[in-house]
C-alpha cells in the first residue's frame, strides 16, 4: 500500500523548515520532514473545520470503523482540542467485525478516549449478511442505508448534534466523478463536506479529512503510531466507487494534483447546501422518513414479505 515516504540525496531540504526531508507530496510539488508533514496534516484538518459552523467547545461524535481514516480523524480532532467521542456499529460480518471492534477498543484505550459500541443485530434482530441474504439486494447498498440511519439514531440518542466521518479526498473525488458520469444531479447539491441538520432526529454531517489523500492519511497513522485495521471488508470487492477512484488515480499518476483540483474546483467556491426538510415520521419506528416507512423499516418489511412468501414468519418489523 502506498505512502508518501521517500529517500532524498544529501543536501535536499524540507520546503518548510529546510531540514532533511523524509516525505514527498507530489500533488503539492513539495518535500517535507516528518515534523512538517504533521503540521501540514493538522493544518489541512483545521482548514476543513473552518468551513463548518462548529464551535471548538461543541462535542463531535466520530463514526469509527477501525480503519485508517476514522482513527486518524479521531486522533487529529483530539490533537486540535475538539471534544470528541467515538461510535462504532458492529455489522456482524464474522472475523472482520470482531477485528474492527478490537482495533477501535485498543486505539481508544491507549489514548483514554470514550466510545460507544452498537450492533446491527441488537438493533434490528439480524446481522448485515443475514439481511442481505433475505433481501437479495446488493450488500453495499444495504450496508450504506442501514449504517447511515442507525448511526443517525444513536448519535441523537446520545445527545450529539454533529457527526464526523472519515471520508478522504479520494473518496469524495471518486464520488463526485461517479455522480457526474452517471448524471446523478440529485446528489450533486449534497456533494459538500458539511451537511446541516434538517431534522431534530438527524445530526449535522462533517467530513474533516476531505482535503487529505488516502496515502497522506496512511503516512499520518505511521508517524502517530496508529495501528488501523488492515483487513478489508469481504463484501467490498467490485464496489463501483473503487472504479471511479482508480480512474482518478490513473490521471493523478500522469498529472499530479488532478484529484485535488477536480474536487476543490467543485467544492471550495460553494457554500454549505441549503437542504429542505420534507420528512414525516415512519409509521413503524417514528424516525424521519420521506414516505410512510423509513428506509430501514422498508428493508425489514421486504424481508418479512419474502419470508411469508416462503412460509416463514420469523421476520419482525
Amino acid at each position: 500500500m502506498k505512502d508518501v515516504f521517500a529517500e532524498f540525496p544529501a543536501g535536499a531540504k524540507c520546503t518548510r523548515c529546510r531540514q532533511h526531508p523524509n516525505i514527498r507530496l507530489t500533488s503539492h510539488h513539495t518535500i517535507l520532514c516528518c515534523s512538517c508533514f504533521l503540521h501540514y496534516f493538522r493544518t489541512a484538518v483545521r482548514r476543513a473545520m473552518k468551513k463548518f459552523p462548529i464551535e471548538r467547545d461543541q462535542p463531535i461524535l466520530i463514526a469509527v470503523s477501525g480503519g485508517k481514516d476514522s482513527l486518524a480523524l479521531w486522533a487529529a480532532l483530539n490533537e486540535l482540542g475538539y471534544v470528541t467521542k467515538g461510535i462504532h456499529l458492529d455489522l456482524g460480518i464474522g472475523d472482520f467485525s470482531k477485528s474492527s471492534i478490537d482495533t477501535v477498543e485498543k486505539f481508544a484505550a491507549d489514548r483514554n478516549l470514550n466510545w460507544s459500541h452498537y450492533s446491527v443485530a441488537a438493533a434490528l434482530g439480524f446481522t448485515l449478511p443475514e439481511i442481505q441474504q433475505r433481501t437479495r439486494r446488493a450488500i453495499c447498498s444495504i450496508c450504506g442505508t442501514i449504517k447511515r440511519q442507525l448511526i443517525n439514531r444513536f448519535s441523537v440518542n446520545e445527545g450529539f448534534h454533529n457527526l464526523a466521518m472519515g471520508h478522504n479526498l479520494d473518496d469524495e473525488a471518486g464520488r463526485l466523478l461517479g455522480n457526474l458520469v452517471r448524471h446523478r444531479t440529485q446528489y450533486l447539491d449534497r456533494q459538500y463536506p458539511y451537511l446541516p441538520s434538517t431534522h431534530a432526529r438527524l445530526p449535522a454531517k462533517l467530513k474533516p479529512l476531505y482535503r487529505l489523500e488516502a496515502k497522506e492519511i496512511r503516512t499520518y497513522c505511521k508517524l502517530m503510531h496508529i495501528l488501523p485495521l488492515e483487513m478489508e471488508c469481504p463484501f467490498s470487492k467490485g464496489a463501483t466507487s473503487r472504479t471511479f477512484q482508480e480512474a482518478l488515480s490513473f490521471l493523478e499518476d500522469k498529472m499530479p494534483g488532478t484529484k485535488r483540483d477536480f474536487l476543490y474546483t467543485f467544492i471550495d467556491r460553494r457554500k454549505p447546501p441549503q437542504l429542505e426538510s420534507a420528512f414525516q415520521a415512519c409509521r413503524v419506528c417514528g424516525e424521519p422518513s420521506y414516505g410512510e416507512y423509513c428506509s430501514v423499516c422498508n428493508i425489514l418489511r421486504r424481508m418479512r414479505g419474502r419470508a411469508e412468501a416462503n412460509g416463514y414468519h420469523e421476520v419482525r418489523e
